[in-house]
């Protein structure tokens, strides 16, 4: 269950401002709402909702979220267009898909807490084990806890996040696991043809590789780094387009980068604000920038594609004529090379697999060909990076502006749904 508080905030505290929650929390930590397709209704009036925890008063102009199992609650209407795809409308009536959104969120460790309201809404007893979370940099709400396991995921400690690079780390972990499985087949056929002594010992090799491996997976999977490599990505990403939102009267969020994106996408009252010539070009550089990313990462994604299809071919080869040689000859050397061969091959597939290039090249060419059309309306639009408000070209820049905005969003979305699926397996 969602409760929702909103206060002006121009920066991120340390917890839950002081004026609105009385009890004690624990660390900060990053938490990401998953998935689903929910109802929504846009009040015309203000109205008292009943929600799980009591009544909350929601305003006109509010969205009120149902759920499947029929509870509903009230949230903001920056908040809906900012954490829900719209998928359907008939007029005050709206269906949405919650997106992947990380949120801010501080475990509730007091046994009797408050949360306030504020505007003379009252206050709520916060029972120990729910969350007050902040999911935009002005929203601030209570999840409790039956439902924050439902709904959501703990991506891991805020610090922590911020000060590594999960995205390193977890591709170099990676490659490594990658790497075990040919190595242990080479140490067992190096055990199968030594004498007993020195083959207890390689054997003893590779087991110490098969737990040590099996172990880094474990802690890879428990301490959740291929979501902190995502959400820390794509949170850094976003940032980079922020000026596109601003330009369409959003406010610039550091700390919620993917909400402003999809509110100047998606909120019907978005208008283009005053045209700065810097602006205007902070926002071209930044599409030039990453059109040159993308395509040097799709290049490199084809690069890997080829270059596994170029080794499985000659693989075939290599362990036929091994096969050949030994049969020839008996030489134990042809005969372990042949046997050793499609294990490393067949690690070089899994890892291919496993950062789902198709996938991935297919994405970078939808997002390449978006930015491209962008590219093209804003040298069209503002060559000189100058437009006036009486300038005809004014409604046609705003809706450019949506779709790069709109474009970057579903990017970041796309990455975080494949890097959720890249969770390493044991290396077998």
């Amino acid at each position: 269950m969602r409760l929702l508080y909103s206060k002006e905030m121009s920066n991120a505290p340390s917890g839950p401002p002081a004026d609105i929650f009385q009890g004690k929390y624990g660390d900060e930590i990053i938490v990401l709402s998953v998935s689903v397709v929910r109802s929504a209704q846009r009040l015309e009036a203000d109205a008292d909702i009943e929600t799980a925890d009591g009544v909350v008063k929601g305003r006109a102009g509010d969205f009120v979220i149902t759920q499947s199992n029929g509870e509903r609650y009230p949230i903001l209407a920056s908040v809906f267009y900012g954490t829900y795809q719209i998928i359907g409308r008939v007029g005050s009536r709206f269906v949405g898909r919650r997106l992947l959104h990380p949120r801010r969120a501080w475990p509730i460790e007091s046994p009797h807490g408050e949360l306030d309201y504020g505007l003379g809404r009252g206050k709520v007893a916060v029972p120990r084990g729910g969350w007050v979370y902040r999911s935009d940099e002005d929203d601030y709400g209570l999840i409790n806890a039956e439902a924050k396991t439902i709904g959501h995921v703990e991506v891991g400690n805020a610090k922590s996040l911020e000060r590594r690079n999960w995205k390193g780390i977890f591709r170099w972990a990676v490659r490594l696991l990658a790497l075990l499985p040919p190595i242990m087949t080479m140490v067992a056929l190096f055990a199968f043809r030594a004498d007993h002594a020195v083959s207890r010992n390689l054997l003893e090799v590779e087991g110490g590789c098969l737990i040590l491996g099996a172990a880094a997976v474990w802690w890879i999977r428990k301490d959740r780094w291929v979501l902190k490599a995502a959400v820390a990505e794509g949170m850094r990403f976003a940032v980079n387009f922020q000026s596109a939102a601003e330009l369409l009267g959003q406010k610039r969020s550091d700390l919620f980068p993917g909400m402003a994106l999809w509110r100047a996408a998606q909120t019907e009252e978005s208008h283009v604000g005053f045209f700065s010539s810097q602006t205007l070009r902070q926002v071209k550089e930044q599409v030039y920038t990453t059109y040159e990313q993308v395509t040097e990462e799709m290049e490199a994604h084809h690069m890997e594609e080829k270059r596994a299809i170029t080794l499985s071919w000659v693989s075939v080869i290599v362990v036929l004529c091994c096969i050949a040689y030994a049969w020839g000859t008996h030489d134990p050397y042809s005969e372990l090379l042949a046997i050793w061969l499609p294990s490393a091959i067949g690690a070089i597939h899994a890892s291919m697999w496993r950062r789902q290039i198709i996938n991935r090249i297919g994405a970078s060419r939808e997002f390449l060909s978006e930015l491209a059309f962008v590219r093209s309306q804003l040298m069209s639009l503002v060559p000189n990076d100058k437009l006036d408000d009486n300038n005809q070209h004014v409604e046609m820049l705003r809706e450019t502006l949506k779709v790069l905005c709109l474009a970057a969003a579903e990017h970041t979305q796309r990455q975080l749904q494949f890097a959720i699926g890249e969770e390493p397996n044991v290396p077998v």
